[in-house]
């Protein structure tokens, strides 16, 4: 991915712009925690036998627990790739022989980088960036937990794919990338190792994607506390919108990628959780209009905003795991020449 920076956008929807300081929110999602969590952001393919060993020492300085088993599975892809998986061979006496590295270990740190070949630091910069364009409106706070809750998502659509897959990367770890994250709005230590864990091993675009799910999770949220219905639209296209198209194309009456995909995910959902008599199916013709509103208000009693959200991630796409494609367009790229919706089809 050739991303480069873009000036800052005028969030849609009308919303007022909010007071906060911009570069403070900026600077606590891209501050390093150092150590550990350096390491743990790279692929173990990567480590040094002494990144290694920090990882051991603090696996076993933890009680049982979900980051003692997440530490282990780590090492045990750095041994898995370096050595092998078969059982280790003896001597004639019968003695264990130290197997030998089937590929060069690094003898000094390398730089984390992301699945897609940026530089994490860089990467991790710009998306912050992102998450800063939409505290303009909503406030930093929301936008965070947009974030954290998007993460969250992710992660465990991740952690299914790869279990499910039956495909195994001797040099990735197997299972969560890091614990589900508490949507408290905070940008600590956990948010931050969250964020630069799946950016290296999932891509920017995909946090990009997910941090549209959290935005999408939250408008539900709202949907569900009493707000009117009928701001659906707007909040479907300012959560989705920008990831397909330039926000100057933005025409009630366009049929949309996010569009679609909402009554797709209607449609599916309703027909599991009311039933065929009590569901009458959605035409899926990417207009968000008073019949789509409507069915999605009862799917929503029915489902709840996680559900619809991740059912919505999966329609779109988002989950489809596969390594990112060169010169697929994200947020942190120029929209120049693509038409609307011209990205749909890579995703």
């Amino acid at each position: 991915m050739t991303a480069k920076p873009t000036a800052r956008r005028a969030r849609r929807g009308g919303g007022a712009r909010t007071a906060f300081d911009r570069q403070a929110l900026i600077d606590q999602l891209t501050r390093s925690d150092g150590g550990l969590e350096d390491i743990l952001a790279k692929s173990p393919r990567d480590l040094t036998e002494a990144e290694v060993r920090q990882v051991a020492d603090r696996r076993l300085a933890l009680p049982a627990g979900a980051e003692k088993e997440t530490l282990d599975r780590f090492e045990r892809a750095f041994y898995d790739d370096t050595y092998g998986t078969d059982l280790a061979d003896a001597d004639e006496t019968g003695r264990i022989v130290a197997p030998a590295a089937r590929r060069p270990i690094n003898a000094a740190p390398v730089p984390a980088r992301t699945i897609d070949g940026v530089d994490l630091s860089r990467a991790i910069g710009r998306l912050a960036e992102r998450v800063a364009d939409i505290s303009e409106t909503q406030g930093p706070r929301d936008a965070v937990r947009f974030l954290q809750r998007g993460l969250t998502i992710l992660n465990q659509a991740a952690t299914e794919a790869a279990d499910s897959s039956g495909f195994e990367d001797r040099a990735r770890p197997r299972g969560p990338m890091f614990q589900d994250l508490a949507d408290d709005g905070d940008p600590g230590p956990k948010t931050r190792a969250a964020l630069r864990t799946a950016a290296a091993r999932l891509g920017s675009a995909k946090i990009e994607e997910a941090l549209a799910l959290g935005h999408f999770e939250a408008a539900l949220r709202g949907l569900t506390g009493g707000a009117p219905v009928g701001g659906l639209r707007e909040a479907t296209s300012a959560s989705f919108g920008e990831l397909f198209r330039d926000p100057a194309t933005n025409d009630p009456q366009t049929p949309t990628e996010e569009g679609e995909s909402l009554q797709m995910t209607v449609n599916d959902l309703g027909k599991v959780l009311l039933g065929p008599r009590g569901f009458t199916a959605l035409r899926e013709d990417g207009i968000i209009g008073p019949k789509t509103e409507a069915a999605l208000s009862r799917v929503l009693k029915a489902a709840g905003p996680r559900r619809l959200t991740e059912t919505m991630g999966r329609n779109l796409g988002f989950f489809l795991f596969e390594p990112p494609k060169p010169g697929r367009r994200t947020l942190l790229q120029s929209a120049t020449g693509i038409m609307p919706g011209g990205n749909f089809g890579a995703i």
